[in-house]
């Protein structure tokens, strides 16, 4: 062959490669450009991760088919994304999961079966605790990891636990759990008995805003059965009517007050809300449960709900119950690291180091300077209604 053939050849060849680049590079930036698109869908729908999920991915198939996979909770991101990649005249194929997965997993809601059960970030023991569920808390399993699963409880707040500590229940088991007699039990901490006394042996332990199903009843006890079928008994003066509970808790200043300087002296523990140990928004979360309300789990997603009160002039429009949010504020925007309860006559109680109660009064020994100017807003909880991060027991379906 000719030099000059083969250099010809080489050019040629060259020229093949670098269309074939460009068009690959053309390809690749296209599809880029979709899933960025994608992403904002997931980002307007489910903009916090703690609360749901939307993680759709696009790869090509044959034929220049384009295949949706990942998982989601909301089928508006679903919707949203399938209705604008079809009007692009995108073929699609639809293998995107929607959470929780009833198809494969009949048993998708879960009582939780232990007085209290950590739950992790990741499916891990190593992984951050990031908050807790009591005894009796019902709870949507999203899917499973070996001996993991990812739930969300009432607070809608998502995360994994040990598949071992809820009690996996179908549809029926669930209805029929919701319509049975059930007691809610009051006291901080306490015990369940096997037998109908205080000196028997212990079934397990018990927290506040434990939920148990009633079977009988027998002098100054009650005869329970837990979630996993265990049976004990628990002291009548120490529990109630689950239903008569919710239908007739009041949610006051005063009771606010109350249930909160029980919680006094008790360790703070990070992702901690029970009596066990609280970290600031879960002490919180725990104080407004056993007063009939829901809220949102950490401080910063606590702090998005409620109604304002103006302490810009001071604290003279703050009454008993309101919280109060620390933390920063960075290019005008604010950074809440720090939720407290205020109690009155400018004191508060938080869960900082221990549960204690604190004065933004110079003069007083219980003063803490930095959390007077750290203090970012505050946020009235009593009385609010149609508010999506304030659910009242009676209202929430699970129940």
């Amino acid at each position: 062959m000719k030099k000059s053939a083969f250099k010809w050849l080489i050019k040629e060849f060259c020229l093949i490669a670098g269309i074939i680049y460009l068009l690959t590079d053309c390809q690749n930036s296209r599809e880029q450009n979709l899933q960025d698109e994608i992403n904002k869908i997931g980002a307007r729908w489910v903009p916090d991760r703690r609360v749901g999920i939307c993680n759709i991915k696009l790869r090509s198939g044959d034929k220049g088919v384009k295949i949706l996979t990942g998982e989601t909770t909301d089928l508006n991101a679903k919707g949203e994304v399938i209705k604008t990649l079809g009007r692009k005249g995108i073929i699609l194929i639809d293998s995107i999961l929607f959470l929780p997965d009833t198809i494969r997993n009949t048993k998708y809601s879960g009582l939780v079966t232990l007085s209290v059960i950590n739950l992790r970030r990741e499916p891990d023991h190593a992984s951050e605790m990031v908050s807790q569920a009591k005894l009796g808390t019902p709870v949507i399993v999203l899917k499973r990891n070996k001996s993991w699963i990812l739930i969300q409880t009432p607070d809608n707040y998502i995360s994994w636990t040990e598949e071992s500590s809820v009690t996996l229940l179908s549809r029926i088991e669930m209805t029929r759990w919701q319509k049975a007699t059930r007691i809610i039990y009051l006291e901080n901490t306490g015990w369940l008995y096997d037998s109908p006394s205080s000196k028997s042996d212990v079934v397990g332990d018990l927290v506040g805003g434990s939920i148990l199903e009633k079977v009988g009843e027998f002098k100054d006890y009650i005869n329970v059965v837990m979630p996993d079928g265990r049976k004990g008994f628990v002291e009548k003066a120490k529990v109630t009517d689950f239903n008569d509970w919710k239908s007739k808790v009041l949610c006051t200043e005063e009771n606010i007050c109350k249930v909160a300087r029980t919680f006094l002296g008790l360790p703070y523990l990070w992702g901690g809300s029970s009596a066990k140990g609280v970290d600031c928004s879960g002490f919180v979360q725990s104080v407004y449960y056993m007063n009939g309300l829901i809220l949102q789990r950490d401080a910063s997603m606590q702090a998005l709900h409620g109604s304002v009160v103006d302490i810009t002039n001071g604290f003279s429009m703050l009454k008993k119950g309101d919280l109060l949010f620390f933390g920063s504020r960075r290019n005008g925007t604010s950074h809440v690291t720090h939720v407290a309860i205020y109690i009155g006559n400018k004191k508060y109680i938080n869960s900082s180091g221990r549960v204690m109660i604190n004065s933004f009064d110079s003069t007083q020994t219980n003063y803490v300077s930095y959390r007077l100017s750290s203090l970012l807003s505050a946020k009235r909880i009593i009385g609010v209604e149609n508010d999506m991060g304030i659910i009242p027991v009676s209202k929430h379906q699970w129940y």
